[in-house]
């Protein structure tokens, strides 16, 4: 179902959990409007998307995190998708630097969050899932994230997601979820209006220099 390039194109573009109706699917996928809707009727009918119709228009988004989930991790293996950086050329550099996978951010900054967090002392690896250690959860909570209600829930607490654009793991799980928030909130980050890309604002650059010790290059969408 993710092999074909205007398929994943399609998929790739809806991890953001938002729905698009199919005349915007094609041309994400650059695909007539014929192709797309028998695309998406297959991708509906194998459980990959849902539709949802509003008024006359007929919207599809993925049918759930699952589904997000397994298709990023898919696409961190070697040939399951066109070549990722050809997909996010289509959007344009901004999406691989920063963009959200479903409920969490992904990109190069999110990497590059996730392998502070690492160095630093706050998380370690334990199997397929990240714990914090007692500095983790310090610094969690004094950013104002805690921590402690979460581990009790049915999702993963905290779990390395594939990213497919640099091939290395970012945060996910119900913790990446909580410090995407937190960087929307603390105003550090601003959606685009466009795709699932995400611009850092100038508070950003300062907070997450400091709270993460992350530098940028001036164009701010590459790191230092």
């Amino acid at each position: 179902m993710v092999g074909d390039p205007a398929r994943a194109a399609m998929i790739c573009s809806l991890l953001d959990g938002e729905s698009r109706p199919a005349s915007e699917l094609a041309l994400i996928a650059n695909v007539s409007a014929q192709t797309t809707s028998n695309h998406l009727r297959l991708l509906a009918s194998n459980g990959i998307l849902r539709m949802k119709q509003i008024g006359r228009n007929r919207f599809y988004e993925l049918r759930d995190a699952s589904v997000a989930s397994a298709v990023e991790a898919l696409a961190g293996i070697p040939h399951t998708f066109t070549n990722p950086r050809t997909l996010a050329s289509r959007h344009g550099p901004e999406l691989v630097f920063a963009r959200t996978c479903y409920d969490h951010l992904a990109g190069e900054l999110s990497v590059a969050i996730l392998e502070c967090l690492r160095s630093s002392g706050q998380l370690v690896q334990q199997g397929p899932s990240f714990s914090l250690t007692p500095a983790g959860n310090e610094f969690f909570n004094t950013l104002g994230i805690p921590t402690d209600a979460k581990r009790g829930s049915r999702r993963r607490f905290a779990c390395p997601c594939m990213d497919w654009s640099q091939r290395k793991a970012h945060l996910g799980g119900a913790l990446g979820a909580d410090l995407l928030t937190w960087m929307q909130r603390s105003g550090f980050i601003t959606p685009s209006r466009k795709s699932r890309t995400v611009l850092v604002t100038e508070k950003g650059v300062r907070g997450l220099e400091h709270e993460f010790a992350i530098r940028f290059r001036k164009d701010r969408l590459a790191l230092v």
